[in-house]
């Protein structure tokens, strides 16, 4: 049931539907609020999707209306229920995780099935591959006995390229000039169970309608696995000062490395002047620092990042309490407060040094110091958007 978009698997006509499609779907994402449907009393067929990561569970609702007045696919719901499902330092899964994580399966589920009536043969459940490479028999179980769904994780490489469709948007502008954003661009995704990223190749031959290829890219290093390793040479005991100095000593050597080796095959991941950003370590860094901001793509800089780094380092608890009150929207501060406090389950202070390390060794090792860098709000749901615009053949 993976999904591969393989070069020549689909013709560039149908693959440039379904990414251009997906790409409108994300800009209506920025009206909708997570976790809020959008009632519509238009007809239309519902199909839906969950997906599940070490970061926690995601799920979305999608109208397909083929009427007069508005064709295609529409955002109707989204929401996302964010847990912590990496292994400990010891290399187990942290008590009741899978318990948790079921049961937010099962909520979102309910909602899917209550509010939008979707059968079960419309509904898509997806598992992140860098959760499915620790192979969490326990979780997978828990999951099918609450709600009977059957988890199928992507690989690496159809993660990637699902991903790239569904956040960087097509077109781009530089002055006046449009541009193909995706042919320019690369995306970069560092999360709490490791790092992924690609792009994409629009490729030509003589004899045959163009295709789209994809280089991918993944790395098991992620900012719980980096904790874990930091720890174990502190101890588990150590304060704070001496976890975030020995994440300085260690310089993200490991994840340096394996960037290194992937990058001797990959040197657009380097040359490409624009850079797309998601993952949660990403998201706890824009959401601490510019918590006012809730553009769907914000652009930031090597230097942004290498504040987060240092202030992560200095005052992990400082960084990760900030103070809001500014925020004159009451509505606009409450949802900034509720992310903060996602933050916080997400990350535990160690955790949040060592992802500030991996983001900053990836802008030092991808050469980000002269690049245009931005922020994929909503990139977190591209993969499942993809997933689920290429599975119907809508």
């Amino acid at each position: 049931m993976c999904l591969m978009i393989m070069p020549g698997a689909f013709s560039a006509r149908k693959l440039l539907k379904v990414v251009l499609s997906v790409s409108l779907l994300l800009g209506s994402l920025s009206v909708i609020a997570l976790g809020q449907a959008a009632p519509s009393n238009t007809p239309g067929e519902f199909y839906a999707g969950i997906e599940i990561s070490a970061e926690g569970v995601k799920a979305i609702a999608l109208r397909v209306s083929q009427n007069d007045e508005e064709s295609g696919f529409k955002l109707v719901y989204s929401e996302v229920i964010r847990l912590a499902l990496g292994r400990t330092s010891s290399g187990e899964f942290a008590p009741q995780a899978s318990t948790e994580a079921a049961q937010a399966v099962l909520t979102l589920l309910t909602q899917l099935r209550q509010q939008y009536q979707i059968s079960p043969e419309r509904i898509y459940f997806i598992g992140d591959s860098r959760l499915g490479a620790d192979h969490p028999k326990d979780l997978i179980s828990a999951i099918s006995n609450a709600t009977g769904l059957k988890l199928t994780f992507l690989d690496a490489v159809t993660q990637v390229q699902l991903s790239i469709a569904g956040t960087i948007p097509r077109l781009g502008k530089t002055g006046a000039t449009s541009i193909d954003n995706r042919n320019t661009s690369v995306l970069i995704d560092i999360s709490s169970a490791g790092a992924q990223g690609g792009y994409e190749l629009l490729k030509y031959s003589p004899s045959d309608s163009p295709v789209f290829d994809f280089v991918a890219m993944s790395l098991p290093q992620g900012a719980v696995s980096y904790a874990n390793e930091l720890s174990r040479t502190v101890g588990e005991t150590g304060d704070l000062s001496a976890f975030a100095r020995q994440a300085k000593v260690s310089n993200a050597a490991s994840f340096r490395q394996a960037l290194r080796r992937e990058l001797e095959s990959k040197p657009g991941m380097v040359h490409r002047k624009r850079v797309f950003l998601t993952g949660s370590i990403v998201w706890a860094m824009m959401t601490l620092l510019y918590p006012e901001d809730r553009q769907a793509f914000i652009p930031l800089t090597y230097e942004n990042i290498a504040q987060f780094a240092d202030r992560a380092a200095r005052s992990p608890k400082e960084l990760i309490n900030p103070n809001v009150s500014f925020i004159r929207d009451r509505k606009l501060r409450q949802e900034v407060e509720q992310e903060i406090g996602a933050i916080r389950n997400t990350f535990t202070p160690r955790q949040l040094i060592a992802g500030a390390e991996l983001l900053k060794a990836a802008a030092d090792e991808l050469k980000w110091q002269e690049k245009k860098i931005w922020f994929a709000r909503l990139g977190q749901l591209g993969c499942i958007l993809s997933y689920i615009r290429l599975q119907t053949g809508k």
